[in-house]
């Protein structure tokens, strides 16, 4: 029996940052000048990506049933941002279409209507 330990990617990336700081490898003062002079540090930002199943796309019905469970499920489940352990204030979640199947033949025709004959039309005097 296994327990799963509980992932901190915001402490491990700052431990690395401040490793790579201290051996000046990278400098994370705010490039504001106000702020740079008194060393005050930047923020940081985590970007998750989030997929969900386009409209685009061409499936069979058991596949597109399948692909619909799996999104809810997917919904109903552990966030990635929490999995991860990520503060939600420095976490942006960026959404995609995934699309598995893309439509490959589309029929598409145009139509021609008959314009109707314009009646004249008087313009109000105020």
């Amino acid at each position: 029996m296994g327990f799963r330990v509980e992932q901190r990617i915001n402490v491990m990336f700052k431990k690395v940052v401040l490793d790579l700081v201290a051996n000046k490898e990278v400098n994370i003062t705010s490039r504001y000048e106000s702020l740079g002079k008194n060393n005050v540090v930047g923020d940081f930002q985590f970007i998750v990506l989030e997929k969900y199943l386009s409209q685009d796309n061409e499936l069979p019905f058991f596949e597109r049933i399948v692909m619909k469970l799996y999104f809810w499920l997917k919904e109903i489940s552990l966030s990635e941002e929490r999995g991860f352990g990520l503060d939600p204030s420095f976490v942006t979640v960026e959404k995609f279409p995934l699309i598995v199947a893309p439509i490959t033949h589309l029929n598409l025709s145009r139509t021609y209507f008959e314009k109707p004959e314009e009646e004249e039309y008087e313009m109000p005097t105020f």
